[in-house]
């Protein structure tokens, strides 16, 4: 009797099917990066003036797409006067960030002026700081693989800031420098730059700037 109830058991129990749940594998969504601009150090092998520079660094990043150049973030930050032999940090000015996609690139691009008197320029900085993400710049004024001050331009074009920009000449821009990364080849990094320029022993600079890059 014992081992008929056991057959008849084992017969029940190998009828039973056991269901393995089947994932549905979705395709691979793209995700977006976030690129973070944090300056770093500002070195200062030789200034302009005899007695200093007055220097003021001005930062904006943007996302190229199509035919335009959308900024999103910027910053300015008086550094005063500055002499030769200084190494400046610069790490407490906010970084700069912004979302990138497939398809698109990050600008980033740093100006450095000197000014004659930091003074009439004060007044407009605030201003200048809270401008962001307003107006998209046509490529065609400017190419974004060319550096050529495209935030200042482009704030000229947007009717934005244009009485700072008056009182802060261009011909004072000791420099621009632009990084770009598409969305394949963002990383993180550290980077470092030069503006040179002037004539021999009368008004020639030279100044060496590091940025940190980093993608999440």
């Amino acid at each position: 009797m014992r081992l008929i109830l056991c057959l008849v058991f084992l017969g029940l129990f190998s009828c039973v099917r056991l269901s393995v749940p089947t994932a549905n594998v979705a395709p691979n969504a793209s995700v977006d990066k976030v690129v973070q601009v944090l300056p770093k150090s500002l070195q200062v092998l030789n200034t302009q003036e005899i007695l200093g520079d007055e220097v003021l660094l001005v930062g904006a990043i943007g996302i190229v797409e199509g035919d335009k150049i959308t900024p999103v973030q910027v910053f300015s930050s008086y550094l005063g006067k500055v002499k030769k032999g200084q190494v400046i940090r610069i790490d407490t000015i906010n970084p700069v960030s912004v979302r990138l996609k497939p398809g698109q690139k990050a600008s980033f691009q740093l100006s450095f002026f000197e000014l004659e008197d930091y003074q009439p320029t004060k007044k407009w900085l605030n201003r200048f700081n809270a401008v962001s993400g307003v107006f998209a710049l046509p490529l065609a004024i400017t190419s974004a693989e060319n550096p050529v001050a495209w935030f200042l331009w482009g704030m000229k074009a947007g009717s934005l800031g244009l009485d700072w920009i008056s009182e802060l000449d261009l011909k004072d821009l000791l420099g621009v420098s632009e990084t770009q990364w598409d969305y394949e080849s963002a990383r993180s990094s550290t980077r470092t730059g030069k503006w040179v320029g002037g004539r021999s022993r009368i008004d020639d600079f030279e100044y060496v700037y590091s940025i940190q890059i980093k993608v999440d």
